[in-house]
């Protein structure tokens, strides 16, 4: 499999980046839907297995993203750590949410740490269009 180089993310890392992406919106998309509207809540079935699935993905883009530590673009002490907090949420935010389902008390932040997720990866995007309109062309990296 092809790794990561210091200009551009390998075909996996893109794949698991833009699939997750999808994941995850439908995830956000499907708790407001099912909030704002009680006839939605058959959309918790769903969301919890891709919940699941997006618990398995981020231990296989954490383990790939390990393999590829050294081989990444570079960036800041800041842009680190706001990948590791993203990193950290990844696998919180599913861990809460199956904690609920089984009633242990680390569920009951799982909405609270979803809705902080989403406002990290609000930041995420906002500040690769900061980069881009700015013409570093971060965003290349990723597509």
């Amino acid at each position: 499999m092809k790794p990561d180089t210091p200009q551009r993310y390998a075909p996996f890392t893109r794949f698991l980046h833009w699939g997750m992406a999808a994941c995850y919106a439908f995830m956000f998309a499907g708790a407001l839907a099912w909030h704002l509207n009680g006839s939605l809540k058959f959309l918790i079935a769903p969301h919890k297995a891709v919940g699941v699935l997006l618990l398995l993905l981020a231990a296989v883009r954490f383990i790939w993203a390990l393999r590829n530590l050294r081989r990444r673009p570079a960036g800041s002490l800041k842009v680190k750590l706001g990948h590791l907090a993203l990193y950290a949420l990844m696998f919180a935010v599913p861990a809460s949410g199956m904690a609920r389902q089984f009633h242990g008390a680390f569920g009951n932040a799982h909405g609270a740490l979803a809705f902080v997720f989403f406002l990290l990866i609000a930041g995420h995007i906002a500040m690769t269009v900061l980069h881009q309109r700015r013409g570093e062309a971060i965003l290349q990296r990723m597509l």
